[in-house]
């Protein structure tokens, strides 16, 4: 099943780790609220992030979702990333529990002038 849905950062807690030379190595926690037909609960996420002094650079995240997939409850866990050059940030479901054990599938984030909103492509056992 394939859908997209809004979704809301409630958190941004950033700091650097190496601020070597002009490339700066930082990591945040964000916090993500999603409200839909769909995916309806909260996520918690680390980053790993590069900047430079041109902007970000690239940021891969370990992401936990906990509430509703099409109905059934759990949690899963996303790995998603991007470098500054691409529109959008490919990911992939890499475990999951409860409802959603056995849970599936591909994701992908975007955030432009349409706002923030993930692409969610599943399979549920």
């Amino acid at each position: 099943m394939k859908f997209t849905q809004t979704f809301e950062i409630t958190q941004w807690e950033q700091a650097a780790y190496d601020e070597t030379g002009t490339i700066q190595l930082g990591r945040a926690t964000v916090g993500k609220t999603f409200t839909g037909n769909d995916l309806d609960g909260t996520s918690a996420a680390e980053l790993l992030m590069v900047g430079t002094t041109d902007g970000p650079a690239a940021y891969t995240a370990v992401e936990r979702f906990t509430g509703t997939l099409g109905g059934r409850k759990g949690s899963f866990v996303m790995l998603h990333g991007a470098s500054a050059d691409q529109t959008s940030s490919p990911g992939k479901i890499v475990a999951a529990e409860g409802d959603l054990a056995g849970l599936t599938g591909t994701i992908v984030y975007e955030h432009d002038e349409q706002g923030a909103r993930v692409t969610v492509d599943y399979e549920l056992p």
